[in-house]
């Protein structure tokens, strides 16, 4: 039974994401790509708006990223949070976020 138990945690954790990621897996950016790839692609991040240039950032990796219109999609975060879906791809010497969607809450 010991053994049964650690099985059954972790399949209720990996449910709980998939259901979690449901709600994006149909989404398109304006430019028509799909927002999502997997259960881990489009993860809740922090925003802010930013009154110097008049436009909402996202954070991704410690650095604030401004929302782009293309990457913007028309449908709410149903739990209230920012989320941008991405990438990550070798460019200019290092890591680089390549984003596909961003998805905002509703109240912004």
């Amino acid at each position: 039974m010991r053994m049964k138990l650690p099985f059954l945690a972790a399949l209720c954790v990996i449910a709980t994401a998939a259901d979690a990621h449901g709600w994006y897996e149909g989404l398109t950016s304006p430019r028509g790509e799909r927002c999502c790839s997997g259960p881990w692609d489009c993860p809740a991040v922090d925003q802010r708006y930013n009154a110097e240039t008049g436009r909402t950032e996202v954070e991704i990796d410690g650095a604030w990223v401004p929302v782009e219109p293309d990457e913007l999609v028309n449908v709410p975060s149903p739990d209230g949070v920012a989320h941008a879906c991405f990438w990550r791809s070798w460019r200019e010497g290092r890591m680089t976020p390549v984003i596909r969607c961003i998805i905002l809450p509703g109240d912004v």
